[in-house]
């Protein structure tokens, strides 16, 4: 019972959860994909035709390119006033406190503001490249 009590067991414990993961998923997606081609043999022993395969790109028509790009503006925004706020707590914790030392979390809001400006131009430069009739 020690081993439970041990600073290692959360990481631990972690790992094992990824692996978990990873092992179900390849699992599960070659189980997917030996029924796919159990499915295909019995149309092939039967003398069917083939199903259609599905479309490899689900992103290819305007309307789901229009759909990508309002979900990047959303986490642009999301993301920049994310880092805003972080700055804003940070300064009004640093003058509630009077201590100085605080204002090193700005620093840390300025990550999500960047990335949501990242995000943001990306947003743009998406909808510059969709045709005026599209939006």
């Amino acid at each position: 019972m020690d081993s439970f009590n041990s600073p290692f067991i959360v990481p631990v414990a972690g790992c094992a959860m990824i692996l978990g993961i990873v092992v179900a998923s390849q699992f599960f997606r070659y189980h997917s994909n030996k029924l796919k081609s159990e499915e295909r043999m019995t149309y092939i022993a039967k003398g069917l035709p083939l199903p259609p395969e599905p479309v490899a790109d689900p992103f290819s028509g305007v309307e789901s390119r229009l759909r990508v790009a309002q979900g990047i503006r959303t986490g642009g925004i999301v993301c920049a006033f994310v880092g805003i706020g972080l700055i804003l707590f940070s300064f009004a914790l640093a003058w509630i406190l009077q201590e100085h030392d605080v204002l090193a979390a700005a620093a840390a809001g300025l990550i999500p503001l960047t990335i949501g400006a990242g995000l943001l131009v990306d947003y743009r430069l998406r909808a510059n490249s969709l045709t005026p009739g599209d939006r």
